[in-house]
């Protein structure tokens, strides 16, 4: 059989594979090969036997079976669909009547027009791959998405030792004062007298206010650090990235 993947007859119709319709609808193939048995078999004169074929699955080499249906038998299969579905298979239909109309297209072998259909479908497996990861990666961040709306909009800033304890007792991080402070130091933010660097202070991470106080021995100037709301949600990332 030399099959295109715009194939047109007499009455210039095109039909569309099983592969397209379960690419098309999101369905599983093997679900589109049923309601196509179920539903087409009784209503198509000779049987259904005369649309199917084989492919040969690239990866495993093994051949399995598919269905290419004409306009008629495409719209009858999917008329028990949801409305949504429906439309892209119409749609998609409407697509290649415009593209037989301009004569303009390349005819595909079927085994081009397998591949790529095939590819499709390898690229939606990916994407719902990528869409789980997604789904593990916001529940993973879930403390930070959390404490990022509570502060996001505040301009308070905080002591660092009080930081420690709003993550030990709001985001169950097991983080006292003096931890902090070396992770501070270990990550840069800090200098080694438990200053912020410079940039950090012009980036809006810290504040940095400084007091002078009597003693005995004489005035002397003392620097407290605090922690910005932009400064936390910085901080808390750099924590969980490296829990």
């Amino acid at each position: 059989m030399n099959l295109e993947l715009f194939k047109k007859d007499e009455n210039k119709e095109i039909s569309l594979t099983s592969l397209e319709i379960a690419e098309l609808t999101g369905k599983e193939h093997f679900h589109v090969i049923r309601d196509i048995e179920t539903y087409l078999e009784k209503v198509v004169e000779g049987g259904i036997s005369k649309f199917g074929d084989t492919y040969q699955n690239t990866q495993n080499k093994q051949s399995y079976k598919y269905y290419r249906l004409p306009k008629r038998e495409v719209l009858i299969l999917v008329s028990g669909y949801s409305v949504e579905l429906r439309a892209k298979i119409i749609d998609r239909l409407e697509y290649l009547e415009n593209e037989l109309k301009k004569q303009s297209y390349k005819p595909l072998s079927l085994k081009e027009s397998l591949q790529m259909q095939l590819e499709l479908l390898e690229k939606n497996e990916k994407l719902q791959v990528e869409n789980q990861s997604l789904k593990n990666e916001a529940k993973e961040n879930a403390p930070l998405i959390h404490f990022a709306n509570r502060i996001q909009n505040t301009n308070d800033a905080i002591l660092i030792r009080d930081f420690a304890k709003i993550l030990h007792e709001k985001n169950n991080l097991e983080i006292g004062e003096k931890r902090l402070f070396k992770i501070l130091r270990e990550k840069g933010f800090l200098m080694s007298d438990n200053k912020p660097y410079q940039k950090y202070i012009e980036q809006g991470l810290f504040k940095v206010s400084e007091t002078t106080v009597s003693t005995i021995n004489g005035d002397r100037l003392v620097s407290t650090t605090k922690i910005t709301g932009k400064g936390q949600i910085a901080i808390l990332k750099e924590i969980l990235k490296a829990s």
